[in-house]
């Protein structure tokens, strides 16, 4: 099957218009429960649409190399990349840092922090089979007791 232009292009470019506008929500933190899923699973199909896209447009793209006009925009976007990369590790992730030593603090306080009552986390875990023998232990040390991962766990509590 030969795939035409007339097909490959206006998938790729609703589906970028729809990765910009996820990515766009996403950066400023908005309805990020919705956009994200979207924005992974679109993001896949934008690059198998351009894969498509670059190869029925290979002669064009040899003729831009030639005359030198993706060497710029190549350097220009590398340095732009390995900036975002090294400046996010030298911020690092506050997220992760905060799950981190969720994860590590007694359970007592991490149920307090991740449901508000301890009483009524520790009910919901109970309901789920986890069973919780000595509040001073983490949650890491709990999940390996009940044989669920620290997420699950964490999961449940906030549901």
């Amino acid at each position: 099957m030969k795939l035409k232009k007339e097909f490959v292009t206006p998938y790729l470019v609703f589906i970028f218009l729809i990765v910009g506008a996820t990515g766009v929500l996403m950066f400023f933190h908005l309805l990020d429960d919705y956009t994200k899923v979207v924005h992974e699973f679109l993001g896949v199909s934008f690059v198998v649409f351009a894969i498509f896209h670059i190869r029925m447009n290979w002669s064009s793209i040899k003729n831009y190399a030639k005359k030198k006009q993706l060497l710029l925009p190549s350097i220009a976007i590398l340095i732009i990349s390995i900036a975002f990369i090294v400046g996010g590790k030298m911020h690092g992730n506050l997220e992760q840092d905060i799950l981190e030593k969720v994860l590590r603090s007694p359970v007592s306080d991490s149920l307090k922090l991740l449901n508000g009552n301890y009483q009524q986390a520790e009910e919901i875990l109970k309901k789920n089979n986890v069973i919780i023998d000595d509040p001073s232990k983490s949650l890491e040390e709990i999940s390996i007791q009940n044989k669920k991962s620290p997420e699950e766990i964490v999961e449940l509590i906030l549901k």
